[in-house]
Formats: structure tokens, sequence, C-alpha cells
């Protein structure tokens, strides 16, 4: 009788009250994008109103595999995301827990069926714990998943109810810009990438205005027409630095947001024939595999190593929920010194 689970309302009461099956109780709860949204809202609702929350362990114990961890991402294959799904991966292999990636497309991220489906990722009982890289969801959401006690974490996204991973942008930033102001450069520049939909923190803005307060700490000036904001890709920067570089005056350092827009910086550099460091200098952000082959100077945030301290915190949190408190903790950033300043 010890392993028997009666939860405080049943799935039954569930299914009666939304007026569907309890096999499409499941699938919502299972499979929500199997469900129309119209179905899946009535489902939800009923769920809601009557508390109804699975019990993990005993989903587990019925399962009789090991821990499934979900991840929750950003629809894409920007450099930094797989970097960090590698570092999860590679600690779930370790610890033999089952990975499932859930994508999801920043351009539709207020869609109701994308919140109906993360609010399923932590009430199925399919699951055992939850990361969410890079998104960020509504306090709804972010509610639900907290009153549940299912073990989350959270990668460059915040959230005073869980524990999460990132690193501090304006110091990053600070560490470059006053390595191009040692170096001796004097009309240092800024690039900014526009902020994929789905973060929940402009790591762009808050790395301009490190660039800036260190400029000015240092008696130095701002020049607007020094500073360019680009799409999150090589070629949108290549065009816009084109720009920026056939002026007379333009600057002879630049410190770009991401290493991807670094890459666009010194393809326009190479096609204006501009020596790299004598003519213009650039400083990346991340330390992105290429960034070495490229001997391009940059600020190392570890990547993979907040997705293996991620995975590492999950497993302990499914050991035991109150072994971890919901702390911001910022990773250590460093400056790595190549060719290109």
């Amino acid at each position: 009788m010890d392993d028997c689970y009666v939860p405080k309302s049943s799935i039954y009461e569930v299914a009666a009250l939304a007026g569907v099956s309890i096999a499409t109780v499941s699938r919502t709860m299972n499979q929500p994008h199997r469900v129309s949204e119209t179905t899946r809202s009535r489902v939800m609702e009923a769920v809601h109103k009557l508390e109804y929350t699975p019990d993990f362990e005993a989903a587990a114990r019925a399962r009789h595999h090991s821990d499934r961890i979900a991840v929750l991402a950003p629809l894409n294959t920007y450099p930094g995301f797989i970097q960090r799904l590698r570092g999860i991966s590679l600690v779930l292999e370790e610890s033999q827990a089952e990975l499932i990636i859930f994508q999801v497309d920043p351009k539709k991220l207020s869609n109701p069926q994308n919140i109906k489906f993360i609010d399923s990722l932590a009430s199925s009982g399919r699951y055992d714990g939850l990361i969410i890289m890079s998104i960020s969801i509504s306090d709804q959401d972010v509610t639900r998943i907290s009153e549940t006690h299912f073990p989350t974490v959270l990668i460059e996204t915040q959230d005073s109810r869980f524990p999460s991973f990132g690193v501090n942008n304006q110091e990053g930033a600070a560490k470059a810009v006053t390595h191009l102001i040692e170096r001796g450069f004097k009309n240092i520049g800024f690039v900014g990438f526009i902020p994929i939909q789905s973060y929940s923190i402009n790591a762009s803005k808050i790395r301009e205005q490190g660039y800036i307060d260190t400029l000015l700490q240092n008696g130095r000036t701002v020049n607007p027409e020094h500073l360019i904001f680009c799409e999150y890709s090589i070629e949108d920067t290549y065009q816009a630095a084109l720009q920026l570089l056939n002026k007379p005056n333009r600057p002879d350092a630049l410190f770009c947001a991401s290493d991807t827009n670094a890459l666009g910086v010194l393809k326009a550099a190479r096609e204006l024939n501009l020596d790299i460091p004598k003519d213009l200098a650039v400083v990346g952000f991340d330390d992105s595999e290429i960034a070495d082959y490229l001997e391009l100077t940059t600020i190392k945030q570890p990547l993979e190593g907040s997705g293996r301290q991620a995975a590492m915190l999950i497993n302990k949190l499914i050991k035991d929920p109150t072994s971890i408190k919901a702390t911001q903790i910022d990773l250590p950033l460093e400056l790595i010194e190549r060719s290109s300043s």
C-alpha cells in the first residue's frame, strides 16, 4: 500500500471539470503539442483550479528508469547555446540521466500554446528536473513551477525563486575597455547586438553601459558616432562595420558585445586592408571556439562550464530539493589576450 498514491485532486476530477477524457488530460500534460489550444486551455484551467499536481516521486518509481531532465532553450544555433547544451549533456551522460531538449521560437514565446507547454513541463510528472536557458517566462509560469517545488535551474536568466547561473556583464566590459586603454588606444568604439526576443536580460545593453562607465571613469569621452548596433550575425555586423570604418574619423579600437559581432568587424577590416591591431584593435565577448583560431582577444565566459554546473546542480536538487538555496551565481570572467589587440 505504501506505493499507492492518492493526490489531493485526481486526474479523474480534472477530466470531469474540463469535460474531457482521462486520456486527453494525460496527453495535455505529457504531449501538449498534440492537443488543440482550446482543449489545452480547458485542461490547464482545471489543473490550476483543482491544484492538481502529480507526485513526481511516484511517477519516477513508476517509470523505473533514470532521471529525465527537460531543457528549455531558444530555437537557434548560436555558438553560446550549443556550448552550454554540450556542458549539460556531458554531465547528464555521466550521471546516466536522460536529456530532453525543448526549443522555443523566440518570436512565438508569448503564444498561449507555448505558455501552456512551459507550464506542463513542470506539471506532467514525466520529468524530474528542468533547466531554463536564456528564456524569459511569465510570472504565472514561474509561480506555478515554484509552487510545485519542481527542481528548476536557470542559465542566463534570473528569478529570485530559483538558483541561476550568469556572469557580471558590466565587469566583463570593464575588463575589455580597460585592456584597450592600457594598450594605448584613444578612440574606442562599441559594437552591440540587438537582443534575441527570448532573453530576459539584455546582455548587449549591460555591456554597453559597462563600456560607457569605464571610458568615463578613465577620463575619456563617448563618441556616439563610434557606437553601432547590429543583429547577432556576422553578415549584419560586417555591413555596419564597413560603413563605420570607412569614415574619416573612424575608431582605432572596437569592443564588441559578442565574438560573433567581432568576426563581422574583422571581416570588414580585412576588406578595407586595415592592419589588426595597428590600425584597428578588436576585442570580443564569449571566447567561442572560433575565437582562438582567428586570434581574437576576448572576454572568456564559461559557456560549457555554465551548462555543466547547472546540470550538476539539478542532479543535487532532484536528490534533495532543500539542499540548494535560490541564488544568483556569477561565474568568473577572464580576459584572453590574442593578436587582435
